[in-house]
């Protein structure tokens, strides 16, 4: 399984929700664009964290910047006459509320894991190439 990560600002952190008789429970997050972005347009991205790692997400607050360690996910779903359906989940497996350096607060603990040792200071991110003058993109996707 192929692991990505992805730094933006906490835009919104959703409730944890039970699915089914089975105890399987999922919490969302949003994640905006990052203070180093140079889009000029939003780009919400939806994070769902699964079973425990749900509780990854109860000190987490809005317009904190973070980084999501995440997977991607996908499945097929058969619907009969209305078709074969596929669906794609980018799954939370670990967050991090960073300094707007870059360098790690301190790593959100796993549940029922010792606290994580201090990390060592990150160099600073580059600084966005810039675009060229004559290419003007204007269109949000």
């Amino acid at each position: 399984m192929a692991l990505y990560d992805y730094i933006g600002i906490v835009e919104e952190v959703g409730q944890t929700q039970a699915i089914g008789a089975n105890g399987f429970t999922k919490r969302d997050i949003i994640i905006g664009n990052d203070i180093t972005s140079d889009n000029r347009f939003p780009n919400p991205v939806k994070f769902t964290f699964k079973k425990a790692n749900t509780s990854l997400l109860d000190n987490i607050q809005k317009d904190q910047r973070v980084k999501i360690h995440f997977a991607i996910d996908g499945r097929r779903w058969d619907g009969g006459t209305r078709g074969t359906q596929y669906f794609v989940d980018l799954t939370g497996l670990k967050i991090e509320v960073l300094n707007p350096d870059g360098t790690s607060v301190e790593p959100v603990a796993q549940p029922g894991a010792p606290a994580a040792a201090p990390v060592a200071a990150a160099p600073a991110p580059a600084a966005p190439a810039s675009v060229s003058s004559e290419f003007i993109d204007d269109v949000p996707f």
